[in-house]
């Protein structure tokens, strides 16, 4: 009777727990070909607070450490929102940087980002006989939104969007200031 009473009370409880997590992890990845070598590549973004020169929707950093790791930088997008990254790999010899966005406010949402997290990783790898770059920027990141039913303008998609429109401007920089080839 037992074993019916615990059987019975599973059965329940697992659709109530299927829907008690929160958002799921997302993943952006954006890839762009630039006519300029790896190291003339790596020379604008190896900086961590050269992003204000390359990504166009990033109005002010500064560094706690500059380049080194464990830096915190604290940028400003066009938006007028501030947020803290924290600097985990700055790798010149394989030409690849990991930063982390710091823990937000609870219940902080950016404008125009609507993201709790961002994890991120540019690297850089020869194209073209060494000629060209193969820059690469991804990112995982959770939507801020913590419910099952977000607004609109709070789902995984725009999510997806936002940090996809982020890394295009990173990259579209990045080619611009490499001569724009």
């Amino acid at each position: 009777m037992n074993y019916l009473k615990l059987s019975l009370l599973s059965i329940l409880l697992i659709p109530a727990l299927v829907f008690a997590h929160g958002p799921a992890r997302q993943k952006a990845l954006v890839t762009m070909e630039v006519h300029a070598s790896p190291a003339e590549v790596w020379a604008i973004v190896s900086d961590f607070c050269s992003i204000t020169e390359w990504n166009s929707m990033v109005a002010t950093c500064s560094a706690s450490q500059g380049s080194e790791k464990g830096s915190i930088r604290t940028i400003e997008y066009d938006t007028g929102e501030k947020v803290t990254e924290k600097l985990f790999k700055n790798d010149a010899e394989n030409m690849k940087m990991l930063y982390a966005m710091e823990q937000l406010e609870k219940g902080r949402i950016i404008k125009g980002l609507p993201i709790a997290t961002l994890s991120t990783t540019i690297s850089i790898t020869p194209a073209d006989n060494g000629a060209s770059s193969l820059v690469q920027m991804k990112g995982a990141f959770y939507r801020a939104f913590p419910g099952p039913t977000p607004p609109e303008d709070q789902t995984d998609a725009a999510a997806i969007a936002a940090v996809t429109s982020l890394y295009e401007a990173g990259l579209e920089g990045i080619k611009a200031a490499a001569g724009g080839k």
